[in-house]
């Protein structure tokens, strides 16, 4: 008996052709797990994959990225949008639930970003890693809170605060991420202010000036959720994918698609496009310890 349309099993590959028909467009998957973060290694896997399909020294019409993920560092996030550039003449990014903090960063650099009811972007929040120990990784915006409870002469709560123990916290703080954390503050508005100035807001300087704050400074919780109405007050280019049903439908196909695939397969970072899907990381298998690590380029269709 033949399957019913309920039961009717639908590759990454088949969903992936459905949603680039309603949006006229190439499709680009970069798909994270809360265990992993943008980094330096994705822009090379990205421009590969682009590549596959535009062929060399082609340039696409529309190139859609498909992002999810809870962040990273800055740097690799704007070359991930350099690379779109350069492999495009439009670029957009299509975001099926979470953009946050580098990601949104790569959304800053799109022309529209395409957002469905649940999508969220997040504050800019960049990651201070140590040169030596790479396994410190520490937001930049924790440090900055720090400073200002060291200052402060009580909590909240009105709890005074021993003076020796603020001291003997500070000199635990190693002296590189005190160093650090005032650059990667200012880093992440300089970015932020780029791309926007070429992008959503590059005829409202005024506007821009008050959207880079906002994101940068503005909310205290690296997780706060910026919807696509508090995206669209920013000024940002924003799509409501739920003003085309069939593209919110195919947008949340493609979405658990994936999450279920990279769950059979232990898979924390993804790179794809409609003819292969790349394991950019997998997560590591020793007992106890849930860690990425990089592994052989794997594809599924």
């Amino acid at each position: 008996m033949a399957d019913s349309p309920q039961q009717k099993s639908i590759t990454i590959k088949d969903a992936i052709i459905q949603l680039e028909a309603i949006r006229s467009s190439t499709i680009i998957s970069f798909i994270t797990d809360g265990n992993a973060l943008i980094g330096p290694e994705d822009a090379p896997v990205i421009a590969g994959t682009i590549g596959m399909v535009a062929g060399h020294g082609g340039k696409l019409p529309r190139l859609d990225l498909f992002l999810h993920s809870h962040g990273g560092f800055l740097d690799p996030a704007y070359k991930i949008v350099k690379v779109c550039r350069e492999y495009a003449q439009e670029f957009n990014v299509i975001v099926p639930y979470l953009a946050k903090s580098a990601a949104t960063v790569i959304c800053l650099g799109a022309n529209e970003i395409v957002m469905t009811s649940l999508s969220e972007l997040g504050p800019i929040d960049p990651i201070v890693q140590h040169p030596y120990k790479p396994d410190i990784r520490v937001p930049a915006r924790s440090i900055k809170d720090f400073f200002q409870f060291l200052n402060s002469t009580e909590t909240e709560s009105q709890i005074t605060v021993d003076q020796n123990m603020k001291n003997q916290m500070a000199a635990l703080l190693d002296p590189y991420l005190i160093g650090s954390y005032q650059t990667a503050m200012q880093s992440a508005k300089q970015i932020a202010e780029m791309l926007l100035q070429e992008t959503s807001l590059k005829d409202n300087p005024t506007k821009l000036k008050d959207t880079v704050k906002k994101l940068t400074e503005y909310y205290y919780s690296h997780s706060f959720v910026i919807d696509k109405q508090a995206a669209l007050a920013m000024g940002l280019n924003i799509k409501s994918a739920e003003d085309t049903p069939p593209l919110k439908d195919s947008i949340w196909q493609l979405f658990l698609i994936y999450q279920n695939f990279m769950r059979a397969n232990n898979v924390v970072k993804l790179v794809g496009n409609r003819e292969i899907n790349r394991h950019a990381q997998a997560a590591q298998q020793q007992p106890g310890i849930n860690k990425p690590q990089q592994t052989n380029l794997a594809s599924y269709e």
